[in-house]
């Protein structure tokens, strides 16, 4: 009987180290759920292995799944980063991304104030149309959809909205007019950012994230246009035949300027508060 035991111990400390072994593997092999938004600064996810995208059309659907606990990491800005931080979901920024915004006006636009601005509200949006149309009477029209807000624009009933350069093309290329840029403001508000705790809990991954993310973006440097088919097609990303979309150039791992950070800490703080004091270090993986 004593032997029988002593067996049935055995056994059972074999198995447990088979499981366990079997949920490392599992976790090791998981992959990495990143939300994206339809942005040129996602393509070099498209080319990483152990990358799950989960797309969405608007920052609130993806917002959602961030605070569901449904991912691991987004396609972002400084704004969001700073919302979920404030609000118990820290999140660290690994790079700055690919998305420059811009006020886009309807042919018909005059120029006269109040612009009417259609934007979402409480994003990055509404703190580059702040950014970009400061000194100016602004209404602000809430339209968080992205294609909604671009066929509003082209339809008339609005005139003006706050766009990417990729969303926007297919309009830019039919002369609608770029009222204001972030080009020549030194602003970079979209980043990639990791959940805090999966940062954390995973330095190997993301240091493996980070080399990938560089190679893909010297793949994709060196040949730009073999990959604008795999960009319109997996991003979602409208596009004109006529004038097809130009894969913009491509930068590896490089944190956002502190500038940055600082104009976005004091627009969130005059704007919402801020229930906690957060600096540059807090937000960032070095």
């Amino acid at each position: 009987m004593k032997k029988l035991l002593i067996l049935f111990i055995a056994l059972t400390a074999v198995f447990s180290l088979s499981a366990s072994g079997q949920k490392e593997d599992a976790s090791a092999e998981a992959p990495i759920r990143i939300g994206i938004m339809p942005d040129a600064g996602a393509l070099p996810l498209l080319l990483m292995e152990g990358v799950e995208l989960v797309p969405f059309m608007s920052a609130r659907e993806r917002d959602m799944a961030v605070q569901a606990g449904e991912l691991d990491g987004i396609m972002t800005d400084l704004v969001a980063v700073v919302s979920f931080g404030q609000n118990g979901m820290p999140q660290k920024v690994l790079t700055i991304t690919e998305s420059r915004f811009m006020l886009v006006g309807n042919p018909d636009f005059d120029g006269s104030e109040p612009w009417e601005v259609g934007l979402s509200e409480n994003t990055v949006i509404e703190f580059m149309v702040d950014q970009l149309a400061a000194g100016r009477e602004v209404e602000k029209i809430s339209v968080p959809q992205v294609p909604v807000r671009m066929e509003m624009l082209r339809g008339g009933q609005l005139p003006l909205a706050c766009l990417t350069d990729a969303m926007a093309w297919p309009l830019l290329s039919h002369d609608y007019p770029v009222v204001a840029d972030q080009l020549g403001t030194g602003l970079e508000p979209a980043v990639l950012a990791f959940m805090q705790d999966f940062a954390e809990e995973n330095p190997g991954k993301i240091a493996a994230f980070a080399k990938a993310w560089n190679e893909a973006v010297e793949t994709i440097n060196a040949d730009p246009e073999a990959f604008r088919g795999l960009l319109l097609e997996q991003i979602r990303l409208p596009d004109d035949p006529e004038y097809p979309y130009p894969v913009p150039e491509l930068r590896p791992i490089m944190l956002p300027p502190e500038a940055t950070v600082e104009a976005i800490l004091e627009w969130y703080e005059a704007k919402y508060g801020l229930n906690h004091s957060v600096s540059y270090e807090d937000l960032v993986i070095r």
